[in-house]
């Protein structure tokens, strides 16, 4: 059975009403057939406790430095709030779900992210290794698995903050994913102008992180983007949450929504 890997994050985890029709369609798709394995993030949420708790925030190329202490925070929010809400949704309409991190069952290795600049990012990690046999064993057994961007040091053996394209970049690659679907506030990707490009190569991929064009989160979705393809995920679509049955359509691919990267675009395969 082709398996899809769904990234959630952004508005899509704080509104309620955008969140609960993505979770019914989800369950639609699982009941028929499909094999989905959800990533979400939660940055909005860990920001929010970071304010209450007067912890500064900080970013850089898109990704948040994490210190001791907000990474201690980003676990507290990932793991806990976040997932274990999301599970209640899903058991909501009918589905079985479990929680779990990258730590778990070691599904998700990491170690430190490393810039081209050499900016130190603390507690940032990147994904070197995915063991895909507890998510096997979950889609086995006709439960859904909803995994955090945390992942556990390859060497170190502590939770390292991992990006959400990223970790689903990951994971889609490691459990033989045929799609990888990002759902997203922009809905696409987007050129100089403000217009969303339909399809995308990696070659144009790379060029709009070259240029500059590709800003702020934009530029390690891409990088995720890439990653997935050169590890041989089928297909990656950028969709917008809003969009009505923006999963159904999305995996029904009846329609062109949001921007699609493939190995070859629209116009080359023709």
């Amino acid at each position: 059975m082709k398996r899809t890997v769904i990234k959630l994050g952004g508005s899509v985890l704080i509104d309620p009403a955008l969140r609960r029709s993505l979770i019914e369609q989800i369950a639609t798709l699982v009941g028929e057939g499909h094999s989905l394995i959800l990533v979400h993030g939660g940055g909005k949420q860990i920001a929010s406790l970071l304010g209450r708790l007067a912890i500064p925030s900080s970013f850089h190329d898109g990704l948040r430095i994490t210190d001791a202490e907000t990474r201690d925070v980003v676990q507290m929010v990932l793991a806990g709030l976040v997932g274990r809400n999301l599970v209640a949704e899903l058991e909501s309409v009918g589905l079985s779900a479990v929680s779990l991190t990258g730590g778990d069952g070691s599904t998700a290795l990491a170690e430190p992210f490393q810039l081209p600049d050499g900016v130190d990012l603390g507690f940032v990690g990147q994904i070197v290794e995915v063991r895909p046999r507890l998510i096997d064993q979950l889609l086995a057994a006709a439960i859904t698995p909803v995994v955090a961007c945390l992942a556990l040091g390859s060497d170190d053996h502590v939770y390292y903050n991992v990006n959400g394209d990223q970790m689903a970049a990951a994971i889609a690659s490691g459990c033989a994913a045929t799609t990888l679907v990002l759902v997203t506030d922009v809905g696409g990707v987007r050129d100089a102008n403000g217009a969303t490009f339909a399809t995308l190569t990696p070659a144009q991929a790379e060029e709009l992180l070259k240029s500059g064009v590709a800003t702020g989160g934009m530029r390690p979705k891409l990088r995720a983007c890439l990653e997935a393809l050169a590890a041989g995920v089928g297909s990656v679509r950028i969709v917008g949450a809003a969009e009505e049955r923006v999963l159904l359509r999305t995996l029904a691919g009846e329609e062109s929504l949001g921007t699609c990267l493939e190995e070859t675009s629209l116009e080359e395969r023709r």
